[in-house]
Formats: structure tokens, C-alpha cells, sequence
């Protein structure tokens, strides 16, 4: 039920790219948004690789949500490639992560998921390849232009804990875990 992403940042020297998965609102709109207007200088981006997995971004990292220090999960640090190839690389055949952000060259790049159909792959027992194109820059990205300024922040995150207070709700659950908080069921 969410736009999956992963943000990277390269380090201009050893090329090195370091990786963390965030959860929510990954659209270029989104995620990119946050990411061009509030984490756009090397020195702000790099502190977001310090907490590990994200279920959302925000504006400053008080308003950013981890997994570890915010959800008291086990941490899961950002994983360290080569370089750029290699991340990419290891991507292939990953259907679950929409976008692909990089911090690179000072500023925010995007890489998109696409699909092609079996329509066009002639001669091919496969029913269709999902790959991620070439990196653009976020603020170049047509669905960044289109709807930059139409965009809810957190969207996909009020979504999901509407959904989880209307499930808690109707069907009892004990315990409902959703978007960074644990909801207890009410007594009768």
C-alpha cells in the first residue's frame, strides 16, 4: 500500500554509495520533494544515513520516522556499495522499490521503475522485465514537475493509519501496528 524508494548518497571520493530504504510516499513528489527542498546540501543528506531504514521522510530528522529509533526495531544500517554500478546492479529483478533516489554531483537524482510487456519482448518466455532507468535529476523528473505543488505531505502515511484505526476498529484487533506507533485496543 506504499510507494516504496531507497535513497542513496556517493561520496564524491571513493564513489562509494551508501543506501537506506524508505517506506512511504517514494514518488518524485514525494520523497523527492522532501528530498530537493529540505536535504539538499551534502552535509544535511549524509545525516540521514545514520538511523538506518525509514518508514517516512520530513522536513528535519525530528520529523523523519526510523524503523530503529523510532519504532524500537532492530536497526538495519545503510548498506555500503562500490559505486554506482553496483547498486544498480544489485537492483536488477527488484520489483518492490518504485524509485531510486542519489544524492550526487550536489543535488538529488531519480531513478524510475518501469515495466515492459511481453508485447515487446519477441522471443521471450518471459511474461514481461521491470527495470529502472538511467538517473535524471529530481528536479528535471515529469512527475515532479506535474504535481510538486498539488502533493499532501505524508499522503501514503495518513492513508495507512486511517486504514489502521478503521481495522483496529471494526475488527478488535489487540494491538495494531501502524506508521511509528503501536495502538492498543480500547477497553469495552
Amino acid at each position: 500500500m506504499s510507494t516504496r524508494s531507497n535513497i542513496a548518497i556517493e561520496d564524491p571520493k571513493t564513489k562509494k554509495v551508501k543506501v537506506i530504504y524508505v517506506h512511504s510516499d517514494g514518488y518524485p513528489y514525494g520523497v523527492g520533494k522532501c528530498l530537493v527542498d529540505h536535504w539538499d546540501q551534502p552535509e544535511f543528506a549524509s545525516q540521514l544515513f545514520d538511523h538506518g531504514d525509514a518508514s517516512y521522510l520530513g522536513d528535519t530528522l525530528d520529523e523523519c520516522s526510523f524503523y530503529a529509533r523510532d519504532w524500537k526495531r532492530e536497526e538495519d544500517p545503510a548498506r555500503e556499495y562500490r559505486d554506482e554500478w553496483m547498486y544498480m546492479h544489485s537492483m536488477r529483478g527488484d520489483i518492490h522499490i518504485e524509485y531510486i533516489y542519489l544524492f550526487k554531483d550536489n543535488r538529488w537524482h531519480v531513478s524510475t521503475q518501469h515495466y515492459m510487456d511481453e508485447k515487446k519482448l519477441k522471443n521471450s518466455y518471459d511474461g514481461g522485465l521491470w527495470y529502472h532507468s538511467k538517473f535524471e535529476p529530481v528536479i528535471l523528473n515529469k512527475e515532479y514537475i506535474k504535481y510538486k505543488d498539488k502533493h499532501e505531505k505524508h499522503a501514503e502515511v495518513k492513508m495507512i493509519s486511517q486504514i489502521g484505526n478503521m481495522l483496529s476498529k471494526n475488527f478488535g484487533a489487540d494491538n495494531v501496528m501502524m506508521q511509528g506507533a503501536d495502538v492498543k485496543k480500547k477497553a469495552n
